[in-house]
This record gives C-alpha cells, structure tokens and sequence, in this order.
C-alpha cells in the first residue's frame, strides 16, 4: 500500500515556485502601470505642444503686420510682437522666461502657454521678408522633458512657419 500523503520537502517546492510566480507577475504588473504613467505623461506632453503650436499660428495669422521694433529674431530667447487689428489684443506678445512661454495680448497679464509639466530650453523666431511677399515668420521652439520623464529621452521640437 502506498502512502499518498504529501512530504515537508513537496510542499516547501510548491511554496517556492509559487513565490517565483507571484514575484514574477507582480514586477510585470508593476512595469505595466509605470508604461501606462509615461504614456499618459507624454500624450499630455504632445497635447500641450499641439495647442501651444495651433496658439501661436493663430495669433500669427490674425495679426496685421509684426512689430519690428519690440521683437528679437534669431535668438534662442527670442521674442515676437505682433500688432493685431483688435485694440483689446494690440500688441500681443510672445516670450520666454523661466522655461515657459508667455503671451501677453494688449495690457493684459502676461499668462503662460503651458503647464508646468513642459520645460522650453529655446524659443526661436526668424522673420524671411521679401519683396512683394508677405512676411513670414519661421518659429523653432524645443521641449526639454521633465527631469522625472529624462529616462525615455524624447525631447520635443516644434518647427513650423507661418505667413502673415
């Protein structure tokens, strides 16, 4: 007759390679919700690009002609004032100060163009003019990631250019 009750040393292996399992699939899960954050942080990133992007064209568009005067071209602390046929929004300003955009339109407060989640190393702005041409303006701003996000290495840069 055979004994069919279980040893000490089976049931110490059993613990052992469910401990081995469950070690396992708790780091998979772990990496899981760690992607799912930096998925969600870099969506929220380049949401924030698009709009700071689609802002900045908009007021470019609408403007009647570019204050040469109060605006600093080709300068990684560039600045861009606008003159718009809009008194409330005459002139509307664009600048860099602290790793932040701001735009300032009329008299208003200055406000920023982003949250605090995006970092701007440069901002830079070159006016192309030509004869019977109208002005355009070719803007250059690079996103620098957040030191908590530095590990996936994606910097952001904007490029794109507009005519008034």
């Amino acid at each position: 007759m055979k004994n069919k009750a279980t040893t000490l040393l089976e049931i110490m292996i059993y613990f052992a390679l469910l401990a081995v399992f469950l070690t396992a699939a708790s780091s998979f899960s772990l990496q899981i919700i760690n992607l799912s954050e930096i998925s969600a942080r870099m969506y929220e990133l380049q949401a924030q690009s698009s709009f700071l992007q689609e802002k900045m064209k908009t007021a470019i568009l609408n403007a009647e002609s570019i204050n040469l005067t109060t605006s600093l071209f080709d300068s990684d602390q560039g600045v861009l004032a606008l003159n718009m046929n809009t008194a409330g929004l005459d002139p509307t300003v664009f600048s860099l100060s602290a790793d932040t955009i701001f735009m300032k339109e009329g008299t208003a407060v200055a406000e920023p163009l982003h949250s605090s989640l995006l970092e701007v190393d440069s901002l830079h702005f070159h006016r192309v003019s030509y004869e019977k041409t109208p002005d355009q303006v070719i803007v250059d701003v690079i996103l620098v990631t957040p030191s908590d996000l530095a590990n996936i290495g994606t910097d952001l840069s904007l490029h794109f250019t507009v005519s008034l």
